[in-house]
């Protein structure tokens, strides 16, 4: 009995340590590490780009990449994150946590949708990008109008790439939007430097079994202590 109890006490603390390692503070700095990248070059006679379009130019190169923030002082606090200020083109090394940055409905539905799929591969990765960026920027649903649209067919070289990409955000905006959004499975994070465009990143919440075991494991080193001081009382 003595064993298990040894074990579960271990388990559980455990889990609480993992737990807390995914909390963090105000000002925490992180690192930054492109995963992957991108690019994306749509005809710009076919593509409307927050009006970042030079004249003169056949092709817009877009270069979509998927990040990975670590907390320099805490190697196992870690998020994956996309930019979400598109008409900045700086990134930086180092970036401080915003751990209240509120990202709207929308964005949550279409994390909750599609942010799994989106790591699958080249074309997914770009076309999550493009519908984050349409609803955190154009604030619409929309890839056909706006400040960021496409033609119903891109006249670039590789226009039949292109074209499946963006229907393939489109599918997932229509996925985002029809999504019950119950509960969130990601923490959202903003990370922000000077001259740099703004990244939004997101961890794992949590399950419920996991909040449920690591007070177990609280509790049970709250007892053991308690315990412990009572034999050392009467020794």
């Amino acid at each position: 009995m003595k064993t298990t109890l040894n074990k579960a006490i271990q388990f559980a603390v455990a889990t609480a340590a993992l737990t807390f390692a995914t909390s963090g503070h105000a000002a925490d700095q992180y690192s930054r590490k492109a995963l992957n990248g991108y690019l994306f070059e749509p005809s710009i006679s076919s593509t409307s780009f927050f009006g970042l379009e030079e004249p003169g130019s056949t092709e817009f190169s877009l270069s979509v990449s998927l990040y990975q923030l670590t907390n320099k002082a805490n190697g196992a606090q870690t998020y994956l994150a996309y930019c979400i200020e598109p008409t900045v083109s700086n990134v930086s090394r180092t970036y401080t946590a915003d751990y209240n940055y509120q990202v709207t409905t929308d964005v949550r539905k279409l994390y909750e949708s599609s942010f799994e799929a989106s790591k699958v591969d080249a074309q997914s990765q770009i076309a999550f990008q493009l519908a984050l960026w349409e609803l955190q920027n154009d604030k619409s649903n929309n890839l056909r109008t706006g400040a960021l649209s496409f033609a119903d067919h891109d006249k670039s070289a590789d226009g039949a790439t292109i074209d499946a990409t963006v229907a393939q955000a489109e599918y997932m905006l229509t996925q985002a939007a029809g999504y019950n959004l119950t509960t969130d499975s990601y923490r959202y994070v903003g990370f922000t430097a000077t001259g740099a465009q703004t990244l939004l990143g997101v961890s794992a919440v949590p399950e419920a079994d996991t909040w449920a075991m690591m007070a177990v494991g609280l509790g049970l080193v709250g007892l053991v202590g308690r315990r412990k001081q009572k034999n050392e009382k009467f020794a």
